[in-house]
């Protein structure tokens, strides 16, 4: 198994040192919005202080390539060490996302108008999910009911979509709609669009479970959004492909932040097991309390493994649906068991704002949601198991 290069160990160190001595200390920082996630003041605030210490968009080297999935790994994963990491360091969901699709789908000029930006520190969002009171996308993408059109040379889009994450405050957009135009008709296309636009309305921003995305999850209207031609992502009627393309590398970034989060969180509550006493000896010496640490310990390196096997598929130039499929649902239910092992072992504490593990346990908890239900990947991966199984009695 590859480790990752000198290069991102010298990153990765210092985006660790970063987020422990700079970042943590923010957790507790008032400033949130409606739902408990960070306001747009602190996010640029941390992202300033990232800038000034070197480590704003570390995944991104300054000749604009990406580093490797293995590489990428070992920075996420330090990134991930507090629950504001990410958004310090320019890491975090759907924004890291979004880069990567646009630097390997994007024209010059796409990346110079759209990319640049992102990697500068705007927040962006992906609208693809749709309503489920309007019969729309979810898990299943070819329910997709937002439409586009030709109209001159350029594009009028219609539709709703909902679980946006960061629509609130974004300056960018990937908006993906079901083609009405003859020569793709059917097809999904990708556009890229500049945020607010009074055609794309915030209906809504439901409190939901986690509250470390800015901008939170919004439901939108989209009404008669005109877009220029060549603002168009890719070719018309490969938006499907293109979104392959993005969510495989996407769902991995989940699990490397989430991993660095659970990591920490494991320190904590270590921490606090040998701190405390009860019942004349430390909480650690006690088997129920020490075999769930113990346990934790195993899953996150089971996590770790997962993620850079993954990362490799995904390096040698495959897709990775399967492997990123696998590696989401095992590294979503292993982290989920450290979460709650965590706030256990630390007991009423544990269930407070006093330290960052009660809102992991909460983040992990919509993770095993959010980039596809456990059940959606369980359920792609039997097709494919069924299909092996008639193809070898062929």
């Amino acid at each position: 198994m590859r480790k990752a290069s000198q290069q991102a160990r010298d990153i990765g160190a210092r985006v660790e040192e970063f987020v422990r001595e700079t970042v943590a200390p923010y957790e507790r920082d008032p400033r949130r919005d409606h739902h408990g996630a960070p306001t747009d003041e602190l996010v640029e605030e941390l992202r300033d202080l990232a800038k000034k210490a070197g480590v704003h968009t570390p995944h991104i080297l300054p000749d604009g390539s990406h580093l490797s999935q293995v590489d990428t790994a070992h920075v996420l994963i330090r990134s991930g060490l507090s629950t504001l990491g990410p958004i310090a360091c320019n890491t975090m969901a759907p924004d890291e996302g979004n880069m990567y699709l646009l630097s390997h789908v994007g024209t010059p000029a796409l990346k110079e108008r759209f990319l640049e930006p992102l990697k500068a520190g705007a927040r962006s969002a992906f609208f693809m999910t749709e309503p489920a009171d309007w019969g729309g996308a979810g898990s299943d993408p070819s329910m997709m009911k937002t439409v586009c059109e030709k109209d001159g040379n350029g594009w009028r889009i219609n539709g709703r979509k909902t679980f946006i994450t960061g629509a609130q405050g974004a300056r960018v957009g990937i908006v993906m709609a079901r083609s009405q135009d003859p020569d793709s008709e059917g097809g999904a296309c990708m556009f890229l669009v500049d945020l607010p636009d009074p055609a794309i309305r915030i209906d809504d921003v439901p409190n939901t479970i986690d509250t470390s995305m800015p901008g939170g999850h919004a439901t939108v209207t989209i009404d008669n959004l005109r877009v220029p031609g060549d603002q168009m992502l890719g070719e018309a009627g490969e938006g499907f492909k293109y979104a392959q393309i993005r969510l495989s590398p996407a769902r991995l970034s989940h699990c490397m932040r989430w991993l660095g989060a659970c990591l920490r969180a494991q320190e904590i509550a270590i921490d606090y097991a040998c701190r405390r006493s009860a019942f004349g000896k430390l909480l650690i010496d006690h088997e129920g309390v020490g075999f769930m640490l113990a346990q934790n310990s195993i899953d996150l390196k089971q996590s770790e493994l997962m993620i850079t096997w993954c990362a490799e598929v995904l390096d040698s130039g495959d897709l990775g649906t399967t492997e990123s499929s696998m590696t989401k649902v095992a590294v979503s239910e292993a982290l989920q068991r450290v979460a709650d092992n965590c706030v256990q072992v630390m007991g009423g504490i544990g269930v407070t704002d006093k330290t960052m593990v009660e809102q992991v346990y909460r983040e992990i908890r919509a993770f095993h949601i959010y980039d596809g239900p456990t059940e959606v990947h369980k359920w792609s991966l039997a097709k494919k198991l069924k299909r092996a199984w008639h193809e070898s009695q062929s």
